[in-house]
């Protein structure tokens, strides 16, 4: 540390903040310009989540209502169907898909009357 001044540390230190901070302003640049960049994938991969999502809520609905109907109609219900369909309709009136209160009513009145 001989003959090195407070002068020549100050500098190296000033040069360094100033690094840091150009580097910080890269960094936000190249984030604000990849995330403009990728906001087209991102949109698409929401569409694709939300028509994944309204797939499965209209094939749930489906197996529950041909279900419900068999129930209905006194169709012999195996176990592993049951199971089936508690598993199905969990996950349909999930709030994640939200479903329909129709099914839920018909659901109430299977099991009112002593079918469900």
């Amino acid at each position: 540390m001989d003959g090195v001044t407070l002068g020549q540390i100050m500098e190296v230190a000033a040069w360094l903040v100033g690094a840091a901070a150009t580097l910080g302003g890269l960094c936000k640049l190249f984030n604000a310009g990849l995330k403009v960049a990728l906001k087209p994938l991102n949109d698409k991969v929401d569409a694709i989540a939300d028509n994944n999502k309204r797939i499965e809520l209209e094939a749930h609905k489906n197996f529950l209502v041909r279900f419900l109907a068999d129930v209905e109609q006194g169709q012999p219900i195996d176990e592993i169907e049951r199971e089936r369909f508690y598993e199905v309709y969990s996950r349909y009136t999930s709030p994640e898909l939200g479903g329909n209160s129709y099914i839920h009513n018909k659901v109430e009145k299977l099991k009112s009357a002593g079918k469900l």
